[in-house]
């Protein structure tokens, strides 16, 4: 069983905020959190006539933003995007299908306590981080724990699930990436991703590595983290990127979004290395090595 919701070859769109991505978006950013296929969605690009002809800016602004409403130069282009189908029509109505079957078994499994069995692929500490208007802050919230094939309930799901464990029961188990374990766990989704809470009962059923992090390790790349705007494929699957929820407050509202930490404070994704020997979180080694990897200096390219 794979999970539909994160599937990213059925839609790609065009919109700016998904350059980052490849314009590859997953069902469950159109489906379900932005319901915009068929229809698309609007939104409107701001422009100056001045800066757009590599002029200078009167009041001495580089970009175009809030403070240059009511000027002169001033204007707005009303874009529409819309989401497109990297299938046929037959092949979206079975997918719908799968999609209706798959969304059923979420409802009965979902929110209660489950047997648990799978192999650890990784773990990375879990960020939050909460915008204010005048502050902001990032939080360590535990450990992640990263599954590639794993049994929920009767299930396999042959595809990422997450578990969230705190920073005491972490250290009292002290898994490592390798280490077979069966527990009781509740599953939920959250943007799209399965994510399992609540363990209990944790038994090793395989020793894998020794444990990688520690709350003293954590507590100091939390201060020399860097975080990239875009997310590349390489940078999530490194042992040392970590998606982070960001979310907004100001205003009395609220908003999300995820961003990417390099957790060795990396300032360019794509200057940056990685020791081969931690390579490996999402793929097979040989891979990552025939990839990625230059073997002479043994280093990892992201």
């Amino acid at each position: 069983m794979k999970n539909l919701y994160k599937r990213t070859d059925i839609f790609s769109c065009h919109h700016d905020s998904h350059r980052g991505f490849k314009n590859r978006i997953s069902v469950y950013h159109i489906l379900k959190e932005k319901k915009c296929f068929p229809q698309g969605c609007f939104y409107f690009r701001w422009k100056c006539k001045l800066l757009s002809k590599q002029k200078k800016c009167h009041r001495g602004f580089r970009q175009v933003g809030r403070k240059c409403f009511g000027c002169r130069y001033f204007y707005e282009e009303k874009v529409h995007n819309y989401p497109e189908l990297q299938i046929d029509e037959e092949q979206y109505l079975n997918f719908l299908e799968e999609l209706d079957k798959f969304e059923d078994w979420l409802e009965q499994i979902q929110y209660r306590d489950i047997e648990i069995s799978g192999i650890v692929s990784g773990i990375k500490p879990h960020f939050q981080k909460r915008i204010y208007p005048k502050a902001e802050h990032l939080s360590f919230k535990g450990y992640i724990l990263i599954f590639k094939n794993i049994f929920l309930d009767r299930y396999h799901m042959d595809d990422y699930v997450y578990g969230l464990i705190s920073s005491n029961y972490y250290q009292k188990i002290k898994l490592g990436r390798g280490t077979k374990i069966e527990a009781i766990a509740r599953l939920k989704t959250a943007q799209g991703r399965l994510i399992l809470t609540n363990f209990r009962r944790i038994e090793i059923i395989e020793e894998g590595e020794p444990p990688y992090w520690n709350d003293q390790q954590v507590l100091i790349v939390r201060e020399t983290a860097t975080e990239f705007n875009e997310q590349p494929e390489s940078c999530v699957q490194c042992p040392f990127g970590a998606l982070v929820d960001v979310l907004y407050l100001k205003n009395h509202h609220s908003h999300s979004r995820r961003s990417l930490l390099c957790l060795k404070g990396n300032l360019d994704y794509r200057d940056c290395y990685v020791r081969a020997e931690y390579c490996g979180l999402e793929k097979d080694a040989h891979e990552i090595y025939s990839t990625s990897c230059q073997s002479g200096k043994k280093t990892f390219h992201l």
